[in-house]
């Protein structure tokens, strides 16, 4: 992974304006985060999007395979400031938020059996 260029930064933060975002220089790279819920990271010109099942994402993006190590949906510069950005990094971040309250839940449940 390399770090993006502070334009390169820039540009997807602008896209994502209006989104509770902000990016950690983590890795190599920036860890970005929606709702301080980590769902990407920023690695060069690439935005890699954890993924989550968003059906809505357009078909020309390679989406892993279930047994894939890493989930992750790669979204190269040219898809910066599509309208369904800002939207996939928030339900991104949505859906972080509930799987990790369910198994906070199923924890909690277990400790106490």
């Amino acid at each position: 992974m390399a770090y993006p260029k502070e334009e390169t930064v820039q540009a997807w933060l602008t896209a994502l304006r209006g989104l509770n975002v902000c990016v950690k220089k983590m890795f190599g790279c920036y860890c970005l985060y929606c709702d301080d819920q980590p769902v990407g990271w920023l690695s060069g010109e690439v935005l890699s999007l954890r993924e989550v099942g968003l059906a809505y994402l357009p078909p020309t993006l390679k989406r892993p395979n279930p047994s894939d190590a890493i989930q992750e949906i790669p979204i190269p510069m040219e898809y910066c400031g599509c309208e369904w950005l800002p939207r996939a990094v928030q339900d991104t971040a949505k859906i972080r938020k509930a799987e990790y309250i369910s198994k906070a839940n199923t924890a909690s449940t277990r400790k106490y059996q």
